[in-house]
């Protein structure tokens, strides 16, 4: 084999019976179930990864929500809204 391993994967019988009923490549399937859910895992990790370090920029910059608000406001009521 050209750097693949094996892997075994065991059903029930039910199961097994169902399986060959479907004419579907199995091995492809669950290759393809595979891959999907390992890209699945590594963009997961890479969103932790990039929201932590957004958070870190955050905690470096001190964020005053309360005057952000009242410059939000004071531009869309004017200066005078209480």
């Amino acid at each position: 084999m050209s750097g693949e391993s094996q892997i075994l994967v065991k059903v029930d019988k039910g199961t097994k019976q169902k399986m060959k009923k479907i004419r579907i490549n199995w091995s492809a399937e669950i290759r393809r179930f595979i891959a999907n859910r390992v890209s699945e895992e590594r963009n997961l990790a890479l969103a932790v990864i990039l929201t932590e370090r957004v958070f870190r920029k955050a905690k470096k910059k001190r964020f005053d929500s309360t005057a952000f608000i009242r410059k939000m406001r004071d531009a869309r009521y004017g200066s005078s809204s209480g």
